[in-house]
C-alpha cells in the first residue's frame, strides 16, 4: 500500500476480472480525411470514427484466471475517461490476448480490445 503526502495524482489501479493487472492503459483516436483545393493544398479536414484502444497487462491468478474468447465483448472494472467527442461506447471487444510463460516468472497476459462509441 502506498503513503502519499500532499495533493496530487491518484496513485494505483483496480484489477480487471481474471488478471492480477499491473497496467491498464488507454490509446484515444480517429481517422481523418482532408480535403484538398486545385493546387493540392488543405482546405478543410474531417474526423471521424472514434475508438479507444484498451490494454491491460498482468499475471494469472491460480483460480478465476482470464476465460474471455477473442471477439468477445468484455466489462471493464475501470471505464477509460471519456477524452471522445461522442460518449464511450457500451461494448469494448476483444481484439487480441498474448498469454506469455517462462521459467522465471509467473505466467503473464495481455488483453487489447477495442471500444467504438457506435457500438452498443
Amino acid at each position: 500500500m502506498a503513503t502519499s503526502f500532499g495533493t496530487g495524482s491518484t496513485f494505483g489501479l483496480t484489477f480487471e476480472t481474471g488478471i492480477i493487472t499491473d497496467s491498464i492503459g488507454y490509446s484515444y483516436s480517429q481517422e481523418n480525411k482532408v480535403l484538398r483545393n486545385g493546387t493540392g493544398d488543405t482546405s478543410g479536414k474531417s474526423y471521424y470514427d472514434e475508438r479507444i484502444e484498451v490494454s491491460i497487462a498482468g499475471y494469472i491468478p491460480t483460480s478465476s484466471p482470464y476465460a474471455t474468447t477473442l471477439a468477445a465483448a468484455i466489462t471493464l472494472v475501470t471505464s477509460p475517461t471519456d477524452y471522445l467527442k461522442g460518449s464511450v461506447g457500451s461494448s469494448t471487444i476483444v481484439e487480441s490476448i498474448t498469454r506469455t510463460h517462462t521459467n522465471e516468472d509467473y505466467q503473464r497476459i495481455e488483453v487489447t480490445a477495442m471500444n467504438h462509441p457506435g457500438i452498443s
